[in-house]
């Protein structure tokens, strides 16, 4: 009878042991889940946060996309108008506009331009200057709006609307006194620029009216719009653009324009 107490106590004991480790596996088990659920809801909340605000994820970038979007929609919509309230827009159907480096094509609407074309531009290597305040040879770009004379260049032709002149060996363009800053032809040299020396720059080329309506000797002569040198897109008062950028350009000019050329958004009030 005595071995059969000790032998159920044991027994009991050992169940008892075994119910309690049983329990604990059970506790650290549920511990565990409970530990990896807050651990998998810490890590979507952290994803969503850095989707939303961190990026550059692909909804991060689609906001910036359509942020940047918007605002350049807005400008647009905003220099268009500004355009159209200018005295020369309303004399124009279509303007160029030269924004410090960015040069655009705008078309005439009925209450606003509409931009049409743009690229990066260059000028002046002493930057930009009043038309009035200019002189010959000070290296700057002429700040105003003047019209676009014609287009010029080496072809025979070119793929335009405007009134076009072939560069030949004869052109200059005059710093003579008597007929300062128009294109002369002369078989022998004449202080001003051979046109024909200039191959490169000069293969496609606006004349842009500025200092002609009055012409004011020694203010500044050839200025034009033209493709850039290999090597640099500053120039000695020109503005200068890439040569796919002049082949794209004119085709979309119409037999009349202006050029609005100016540093900041706020000086279209004084055209």
């Amino acid at each position: 009878m005595m071995l059969w107490i000790v032998s159920r106590y044991f027994r009991a004991k050992k169940e008892r042991k075994a119910m309690n480790l049983f329990s604990q596996k059970k506790q650290q088990k549920k511990t565990k889940m409970v530990l990896t659920g807050i651990l998998i809801l810490s890590l979507f909340c952290l994803s969503m946060i850095f989707t939303a605000f961190a990026g550059p994820g692909e909804l991060y970038q689609k906001k910036l996309e359509s942020q940047s979007s918007t605002s350049s929609n807005d400008a647009e919509i905003r220099i268009g108008k500004k355009l159209f309230q200018t005295e020369i827009g309303k004399k124009e159907d279509q303007l160029l506009v030269m924004l410090d480096h960015e040069l655009s094509l705008w078309n005439k609407g009925e209450d606003r331009y509409y931009l049409q074309w743009k690229t990066y531009s260059g000028y002046g290597r002493n930057g930009l200057k009043e038309g009035t305040e200019r002189k010959e040879g000070d290296g700057t770009t002429p700040l105003g709006a003047y019209p676009i004379s014609f287009a010029f260049g080496f072809p025979s032709s070119v793929n335009t609307k405007l009134p076009y002149k072939q560069i030949q060996k004869t052109s200059y363009w005059s710093g003579e006194k008597n007929t300062y800053n128009t294109w002369v032809e002369s078989p022998t040299k004449i202080t001003g620029e051979r046109l024909y020396s200039y191959k490169i720059c000069y293969e496609k080329a606006l004349a842009i009216g500025f200092n002609q309506n009055p012409v004011v000797f020694g203010r500044g002569s050839a200025i034009f719009l033209h493709i850039k040198a290999p090597d640099t897109w500053e120039s000695s008062g020109c503005i200068t653009i890439e040569k796919q950028a002049m082949e794209d350009l004119l085709p979309l000019l119409k037999e009349k324009l202006s050029i609005i050329t100016l540093q900041k958004e706020d000086e279209l009030q004084k055209y």
